[in-house]
């Protein structure tokens, strides 16, 4: 039996009635506040040595009294004179309390930050229910069919007016909704939900929430028999978006709320592949501005597997793969690295109907070719090798650990513009991997073998460099605190450092060029498969030219190949 908060959990779902999103009817034009985080965990100062316990006032000044002791057997000697010569101490000093823990700066300010978090959250979970229960009533102006058929049955059990008695003698006593009776219910649901959704232009599922916390506030459901409500709330239930979240021990926040649903798509989706984790779909959405563009959805799953995520420290059993990716996507922005594709949540039908809809990930379709495609002159060019060194330092920072040549892609404008885009960013934040250079691959070494990154960059230039020297600590935990685990921040912030480091020693070796040096002949000469993902990526694409002129050179006609191919015996 459910309990009467089912959808108190989460009510953030929903767009603006209005034209303000999230605003108040007490304060109008509010902004949308966020709802409340995890504070980020504050460093504990070191308690101390304790000093030695003090005497009760009056005690002499001599040597404490020893219980009496058994004298000990043989065996026993060594362990007894040494207890002699460490007497315990007496119960009472043991006992004194120690000096109370001073609450420091950083705890004040995480706890002043979490309370205004608090606020900020009820304030916008006030100003949400409003607009529900707005939404409903123009939608429902009376209660809707599936009100109508409730009070009727109510009325049948408990008639009150003249009228309602009259038609109770008339009929038999409401019978439990079972089979049928429930089928005809629950399209009755439906109809009333599709109403709501048309009204505010909303996804059907978001429309559960408005219609659940309608009930819950009674707005709707006054004069229903209480077997009835509970029905009626169980069929919610089914469908409402916060038991998606729940499935998937997703948190609900602002950057885990939907940013697209079955709203904005314009074709139905389409299957774009199955791998050994997700099957993945195609989808053509309207943007924010009104403007098409092509998707790529990834419905999310409570467990996957891998094995370079089990070397990194990603739990397979609950990956968090949505707060991994938002996560990249938040460093790139902070760090103005533009080499990740847009990642958003999204709820989307693929097939099963509009109240069987998925959460899932949302990237914007990646142009160009997949780097392990890309031909060796494009490879050469030094403004691919800055954008591609980008998103190397960045899955330094994130610990990504699976970025091989078909994870990302680089896209070569007619005007020359270069494009790299970084996709599938589920592999990283590894509580595991704490310095930059542990995503690297070693052929010899079995767990290694596994990863998909390299060592660290042999050269970087000024703006790579004054970007991540100016990311701090508190940057870190900020952007992290409500999508990953204290262990997996701890560990980025361990890697930032790490790759500070590295820096360092490139500026103090000359190796910190300018931006316009990158098509340096000795640059190129530095960037090998071990330390760089362009070095990877060219020595791959010339074994590959090499292959091809070998089979066009053995395939050409020829007075050797004629005398090959027509031998004389």
């Amino acid at each position: 039996m459910l309990s009467e908060n089912t959808f108190r959990t989460a009510r953030s779902f929903l767009p603006s009635v209005s034209g303000t999103p999230n605003a108040s009817r007490d304060a109008p034009g509010a902004e949308a506040p966020a709802p409340a985080s995890h504070p980020p965990a504050v460093l504990q100062a070191p308690a101390g040595l304790s000093g030695a316990p003090q005497r009760p006032d009056g005690a002499a000044a001599g040597p404490l009294p020893r219980g009496p002791l058994p004298r000990p057997s043989g065996e026993m000697r060594s362990q007894s004179s040494s207890a002699e010569a460490n007497p315990p101490q007496r119960p009472e000093a043991a006992r004194q309390p120690s000096q109370a823990k001073r609450t420091t700066l950083g705890e004040l300010l995480a706890l002043e930050r979490q309370q205004e978090q608090a606020e900020r959250a009820q304030k916008a979970r006030k100003a949400l229910r409003a607009q529900q229960a707005e939404l409903v009533g123009s939608a429902l102006p009376k209660g809707g069919k599936t009100m109508r058929r409730l009070k009727g049955r109510a009325a049948r059990q408990h008639p009150a007016t003249l009228a309602e008695k009259w038609h109770a003698r008339l009929q038999e006593p409401p019978k439990p909704m079972e089979g049928r009776r429930r089928e005809a219910f629950e399209a009755r649901v439906r109809a009333d939900l599709m109403a709501i959704a048309q009204a505010g232009g909303i996804d059907p599922v978001q429309a559960v929430d408005a219609m659940g916390t309608a009930l819950e506030d009674g707005m709707l459901g006054q004069g229903i028999l209480e077997e009835d409500r509970k029905l009626l709330l169980n069929v919610l239930d089914q469908w409402a978006m916060d038991r998606l979240y729940e499935r998937l021990d997703l948190k609900v926040t602002r950057d885990t709320r939907p940013a697209y649903t079955n709203v904005h798509v314009q074709e139905k989706p389409r299957k774009l592949g199955s791998g050994a984790f997700h099957t993945v779909f195609e989808v053509k959405l309207a943007g924010p501005d009104g403007r098409a563009f092509d998707g790529v959805f990834k419905p999310l799953k409570k467990k996957e597997g891998g094995w370079a995520a089990a070397v990194t420290g990603i739990p397979g059993d609950n990956p968090q793969t949505a707060m991994r990716n938002i996560a990249t996507v938040s460093y790139a922005r902070k760090l103005g690295l533009p080499v990740i594709a847009d990642t958003r949540v999204a709820l989307i039908d693929t097939g099963g109907g509009p109240f069987a809809s998925h959460l899932g990930l949302m990237m914007e379709r990646a142009r160009g070719q997949p780097a392990r495609e890309v031909d060796l002159s494009v490879l050469n060019r030094p403004e691919v090798c800055v954008e591609v060194t980008k998103l190397q330092l960045l899955d330094h920072l994130t610990g990504q650990c699976d970025r091989h040549g078909y994870n990302y892609f680089i896209h070569r404008g007619p005007d020359g513009s270069v494009q790299v885009t970084g996709i599938d960013n589920d592999q990283c934040f590894g509580k595991s991997a704490t310095e930059p250079g542990d995503i690297a691959q070693i052929q010899n070494d079995p767990w290694r073998f596994g990863l998909h990154g390299t060592e660290p960059p042999p050269v970087v230039d000024t703006g790579m460099e004054r970007a991540i020297q100016t990311l701090t600590e508190r940057d870190i935990r900020s952007m992290l605190e409500d999508k990953l685990t204290e262990p997996e921040i701890d560990a980025a912030v361990q890697r930032h450092q790490g790759l500070k480091d590295h820096i360092a020693q490139l500026r103090a070796g000359g190796w910190v060029i300018e931006p316009e040096q990158w098509g340096r002949p000795d640059i190129a000469q530095l960037l090998t498969p071990k330390n760089s993902y362009i070095g990877r990526e060219r020595h791959r694409a010339q074994v590959k030219a090499a292959k091809e002129a070998a089979q066009a050179a053995q395939a050409a006609p020829g007075p050797g190949n004629a005398a090959t191919a027509n031998p004389p015996w």
